[in-house]
């Protein structure tokens, strides 16, 4: 049986209380056998005690300690989700779809005198997946209608990708003001559609109404005869309506580098010809192209210049 040093020690305890209750017994016995006690017994049996307990803790075994138990953590391992990847975004079309491209006469904006006939053309580009074809139409959506048609007749077959020029005849309100008019196509079935993100956004023509100054129906046009040469040659000016294609025109002669004419009020092309010198100076954009301007009653336009000049006649701007 293995002792614990617990209990060792409790048994030498009370073997050492027991030893001290005798320790009367002791005295008495000294003194019949004729022995002195100790001055100081109480002393010596402590100390008896203290050798006892201290040769019983050196002899006794020393206790194996208990190693802890080991706590055991169970690890789960968790899979971690597979990123679900997601479906690439579709790009949206439509089958009739259309792209403003720009507008090729009547820039927003632009003045425009009482009553005034004029044509508006916008340039479009097919930016469905449908081709338009002559059963598509140009249509009034909203806004002013400025005396236009309310269905235009599609020019012609225009495949997806492709760029058209439709154009519509207005005419300016008699009232100054500002005013805008919106327009979009019309399939075969029926359906309107325009431009824009969903195709549902219409074009439109913007323009603004001024009445002139007086009721003086006439206005001053004026401007440069850049000729190429040292000297200008004898000229014909012609002033064209862009709208009716009537024609005014006014001889300059020689040596005349400037020019200053009284037109009716309108918008006109200008261009000269050299008789002599089979040559046409015209009053041109960028492109080259002969360019319109306002011809408003009681004002002067200035710097309608005519300084690009060819053999050859000039196209008109549309």
């Amino acid at each position: 049986m293995k002792l614990s040093t617990n209990t060792i020690l409790i048994f030498f305890g009370i073997l050492a209380l027991g030893m001290m209750a005798l320790f009367p017994i002791s005295l008495v016995a000294a003194q019949v056998l004729g022995r002195q006690p100790d001055k100081n017994p109480q002393t010596d049996v402590q100390a008896m005690v203290t050798q006892t307990m201290l040769a019983l803790t050196a002899n006794a075994p020393t206790q194996t300690p208990v190693p802890p138990t080991p706590i055991v953590v169970q690890v789960t391992s968790t899979p971690v989700p597979t990123a679900t990847s997601l479906p690439a975004a579709t790009q949206v079309t439509y089958c009739d779809w259309a792209f403003f491209v720009k507008d090729v006469t009547i820039p927003d904006g632009t003045v425009l005198a009482p009553g005034e006939t004029f044509t508006k053309i916008w340039r479009l580009k097919n930016r469905g997946t449908c081709t338009w074809t002559s059963d598509y139409m140009l249509v009034f959506s909203s806004g002013s209608q400025m005396d236009g048609k309310t269905v235009v007749t599609f020019p012609g077959n225009v495949a997806p990708g492709q760029t058209v020029d439709v154009s519509i005849l207005l005419t300016a309100p008699s009232v100054p003001g500002s005013y805008s008019g919106y327009w979009m196509l019309r399939n075969s079935s029926g359906a309107l559609f325009g431009t824009g993100d969903k195709a549902n956004i219409p074009f439109y023509v913007d323009i603004q109404v001024k009445q002139p100054a007086n009721q003086i129906p006439h206005g001053t046009v004026g401007g440069n005869l850049c000729y190429p040469s040292e000297f200008n040659p004898p000229l014909t000016l012609y002033f064209e309506n862009a709208h009716t294609g009537e024609k005014i025109q006014f001889a300059i002669p020689e040596n005349e580098n400037v020019y200053s004419v009284l037109l009716p009020a309108g918008r006109y092309y200008v261009y000269a010809w050299a008789p002599n010198y089979n040559l046409e100076g015209a009053y041109t954009d960028s492109n080259g192209l002969m360019k319109t301007f306002l011809v408003e009653g009681g004002l002067t336009t200035p710097f309608i210049n005519l300084c690009d000049w060819s053999p050859n006649p000039h196209g008109r701007e549309q």
